[in-house]
């Protein structure tokens, strides 16, 4: 949650041509009793690829058997794959953040 926060207040410092604040030194922050420290890695230019809408068109190629009985059930192939596509990477430990599409 704090990451997808992060995202949208520097993003929207950024279309607002704020100027964005450096990452603090953690070393430099002092906590009092009971305070603990999160620290949270951010690299706006994957953020901004992640959250683009932009479609992309693909081509594939299935069986003839497995596109008939996909298209009897009206499945949405396109969000099949999107789906497919987020669960293999994310089983393969790539950092995709909860921002689906």
């Amino acid at each position: 949650m704090a990451f997808e926060a992060l995202g949208l207040v520097l993003s929207y410092m950024e279309d607002k041509k704020e100027p964005i604040p450096q990452a603090s030194n953690p070393q430099n922050i002092k906590l009092e009793e009971g305070q603990f420290l999160v620290v949270i890695e951010f690299d706006m230019a994957a953020y901004k690829k992640r959250i683009e809408s932009r479609a992309v068109k693909k081509t594939l190629t299935i069986p003839s058997w497995l596109n008939d009985a996909a298209l009897e059930k009206n499945v949405n192939f396109s969000q099949v794959l999107q789906d497919a596509l987020i669960s293999i990477l994310e089983s393969t430990q790539i950092r995709l953040y909860s921002l689906k599409l």
